[in-house]
Order: structure tokens, then C-alpha cells, then sequence
């Protein structure tokens, strides 16, 4: 198996790319080992937290074969090198940037590029991108994941954004590959008080309800 298969299979695998956006730098260590211990084997460290490199350099040997480390709100390619020097072996963006798909095939990185529309998302798709993120996610909602998978049925959604426990069976019923999802694992209140068994415990429910749910979905 070539390793960017590899690579692929691990992103997908819980069905949960969790998201890690500047929360405090002191406390992400201990929020990644508890989202990992949950479960989930994708964490995305966003580049405009506090100390984000370093963070996805020690992370991404820490969960070596448990989980793979990415980074994400991608918009340049320099910001895409410094996260794969670091260890990042994926790049999420918000938005479509050519040139940030371009710097992870180059180097044999997964690359996520964030789409609204069709014409974007196939865009995405001949510039190179390995799958697409539908962003933002709960304002399109699950009937635009089937609508725009409907034409494009070989295209691999991500949708991030609004995702909780309550859609979370409905986005993966409509062909999604996994979500992304921040806020709804850990909110400001269980990072002030510190209770990392609760995001250990979001997490698992999110990808039991993930893997259920997929279950009961017939890929074509």
C-alpha cells in the first residue's frame, strides 16, 4: 500500500477530522490526547493558533500509527511548506488555493481545499485535490451534500462547519466521506474547567454515531 493511501484511509477512519483552533496553547496536548483516546485519528491543528508548527511537529510524532496530524485554514503555499516541514500530512483550507494543492501533491500530502459550489468543487478536484470540504457546512446542509452528489458521485466530501451529534447520521446517509468538527467536541467551558474526560467522551459518541451510520449507508 503507497503510503498516501495509507495516509487517506487514517484520515477517514473514525469518520471525525477533529479541528484544534487556538485554544490555549498549554491545554493542546492534553486535548489531543483526549480526542485520540476517544477514538478520533485525524487532528487538524489550524495555523493561526498559538505556536501551530510546533504543536503539529510534536503531535504528529507523538501519535505516530494512532492518528495522523494536519493543518488547517491553508490559504498560501508558504504556510502549506512550514506545516509540511513540521509534520502536517494534510492540508484543510477554507477556501480553494491552487497553489497550497500544488505544495501537498508535491509532496505527497493529502490535500483538502474548502468548496461551496460545484463549479469549485470540480475545480478542486482537476487542480489536484484529494477531497473537497463543503464549507460552511450547516448553512448548505444535507440536501446540498446530495443534490452535488448526485452529479459528482466520485468526489469526496468533507463537510465542517455546524456538524453535531443531532445531522452528524445525515451527512454521513448522504455519502459524505467524514466531517469536521471543533466547537462541538470541546467548547470554552470544558477547556476552562479543564475536563478532558468529557471531550474523551464527545468524541466517542461522535464516531459511534458515525460508524452506526455508516452502517446503514450503500455506497454506489
Amino acid at each position: 500500500m503507497l503510503p498516501k493511501v495509507m495516509l487517506l484511509k487514517k484520515l477517514v477512519e473514525s469518520g471525525v477530522i477533529a479541528v484544534i483552533r487556538r485554544i490555549p496553547e498549554e491545554q493542546v496536548e492534553q486535548v489531543a490526547d483526549s480526542l485520540v483516546e476517544g477514538g478520533i485519528t485525524a487532528l487538524e491543528i489550524t495555523v493561526d493558533s498559538p505556536g501551530a508548527f510546533n504543536t503539529i511537529a510534536k503531535l504528529s510524532a507523538k501519535y505516530k500509527g494512532r492518528a495522523i496530524v494536519g493543518a488547517g485554514t491553508v490559504v498560501d503555499k508558504v504556510s502549506a511548506g512550514l506545516a509540511i516541514q513540521s509534520g502536517a500530512d494534510f492540508l484543510f483550507s477554507p477556501s480553494l488555493h491552487e497553489d497550497v494543492i500544488q505544495t501537498a501533491l508535491r509532496y505527497g500530502k493529502i490535500a483538502v481545499p474548502g468548496v461551496m459550489t460545484p463549479t469549485e468543487m470540480i475545480t478542486a478536484i482537476e487542480a489536484g485535490a484529494d477531497l473537497v470540504k463543503i464549507f460552511p457546512a450547516a448553512g448548505l446542509g444535507v440536501q446540498y451534500i446530495k443534490d452535488v452528489k448526485a452529479p459528482f458521485p466520485h468526489i469526496p466530501i468533507i463537510p465542517t462547519g455546524g456538524v453535531n451529534l443531532d445531522n452528524v447520521a445525515s451527512f454521513i446517509q448522504a455519502g459524505v466521506a467524514a466531517v469536521g468538527i471543533g466547537g462541538n467536541l470541546f467548547d470554552r467551558e470544558t477547556l476552562e474547567t479543564a475536563n478532558y474526560a468529557r471531550i474523551t467522551h464527545n468524541a466517542r459518541q461522535y464516531v459511534t454515531a458515525i460508524q452506526e451510520a455508516r452502517q446503514t449507508y450503500s455506497f454506489k
